[in-house]
């Protein structure tokens, strides 16, 4: 199985492979890869995303680019195994409601994948923050100019390709993991979604 999916899925390049074939690229990982492969990925696409959060915070300069970035990289790999093993866990439990037949660790790992879109727009996270502070972080002190407002509208576009290309991942894996159909994965992950939505803004 695992010879046939080579054929499919450059070995070399499966991170860039998940953009134009998602499902051959879960299962040849999924088939193939050792865990630590998972964590790997994961953990720096935790770190990808939560930079994103720092977009538009007040920068004071209390604390360096460089303290930021590096105490950031510490939270996200205590962030990563808390939330993968909580969405794991609740996707797991809410494929099962659509006939889904997937183990919590196989969605362990295929919820690590789905972290690979983050780690496209990594270099350009980095690159943004450390040339154009002013116009990723709010800085009183600091105008922003049109270039800033230009490089907004296409770090922001492009981090909204990842998100949704990662939500899109998340459908087929589950899919792939639980063999159900993409319209029940959908479902499945849309009640997740629904449910800790509403729990945030009621509580």
């Amino acid at each position: 199985m695992s010879e046939q999916l080579t054929g499919t899925v450059d070995d070399r390049h499966a991170i860039l492979s998940i953009a134009v074939k998602p499902r051959d690229t879960i299962r040849y990982v999924l088939t193939t890869k050792k865990l630590s492969y998972f964590i790997f990925v994961g953990i720096i696409g935790v770190f990808a995303s939560n930079l994103v959060s720092f977009i538009g915070s007040e920068f004071t300069g209390q604390y360096t680019l460089g303290d930021i970035v590096y105490s950031t990289f510490l939270l996200s790999l205590v962030l990563y195994f808390l939330s993968t093993v909580l969405s794991a866990g609740v996707l797991t439990l809410s494929a099962k409601a659509f006939g889904g037949t997937g183990k919590f660790k196989e969605m362990f790992r295929m919820i690590s994948v789905t972290m690979i879109p983050y780690i496209w727009i990594l270099p350009v996270l980095l690159f943004w923050m450390q040339f154009a502070p002013q116009s990723f972080f709010s800085i009183s002190y600091m105008e922003t100019s049109l270039g800033d407002l230009i490089l907004q509208f296409v770090c922001g576009t492009l981090i909204i390709i990842s998100s949704i290309w990662t939500y899109v991942i998340t459908v087929i894996g589950i899919s792939e993991v639980h063999r159900i159909s993409k319209w029940k994965a959908f479902f499945a992950s849309f009640i997740v979604i629904a449910v800790l939505g509403a729990t945030y803004f009621l509580f």
